[in-house]
């Protein structure tokens, strides 16, 4: 995975390895596909064995800026830096 222009600008400071993979997987993802990645799809790529742990990691990122979403909506995660209207 590539670090973006972004991730070279924002320093993660309070984030762990795991969700800084995560954003990273994210990130990647929206790159590719113009939509955000769901819980499994980050399962299988990190290897991770519960979904609950993903969807924790997730939604602290959100919590802690990094990424938007909507709530209870499935795929909507993204990097507060990608603006929709740029990918569709």
């Amino acid at each position: 995975v590539s670090q973006s222009r972004y991730y070279a600008r924002r320093k993660f400071t309070e984030v762990t390895p795991a969700q800084k993979e995560i954003y990273l997987l994210i990130e990647e993802w929206w790159k590719n596909f113009g939509y955000g990645p769901s819980v499994k799809d980050i399962m299988g790529m990190t290897g991770a064995k519960g979904a609950g742990n993903v969807h924790r990691k997730m939604k602290k990122l959100v919590e802690l800026g990094y990424c938007k979403g909507i709530p209870n909506r499935p795929r909507t995660i993204r990097p507060k830096h990608i603006r929709v209207r740029d990918v569709v």
